[in-house]
């Protein structure tokens, strides 16, 4: 699925795992750094998707439950939530 990050978004998206845990997320990055050269957004699978959102909603998940997020953190989830709900 093609998700539209812009590549500030996908920057940002890298600095929230500089080290990652397991080999799926050692792919995402690969992916995404790959993705900074290119023209605009990132190819992602649905797996990979659901660790960007998880990284995502791990970020902006605030006390008591309230999203507390900067705008990019915002679009960024946004732009993953609407990628996977197209996705069977």
């Amino acid at each position: 699925m093609l998700v539209p990050l812009t590549r500030r978004e996908i920057a940002l998206a890298i600095s929230w795992r500089p080290e990652p845990f397991w080999p799926d997320e050692e792919r995402l990055l690969r992916r995404l750094r790959q993705a900074l050269g290119g023209a605009g957004g990132v190819s992602l699978t649905r797996l990979q998707a659901q660790i960007l959102a998880g990284w995502a909603e791990q970020l902006v998940s605030g006390h008591y439950g309230r999203a507390a997020a900067a705008p990019e953190e915002r679009a960024i989830l946004d732009k993953l939530r609407v990628a996977l709900d197209q996705q069977p």
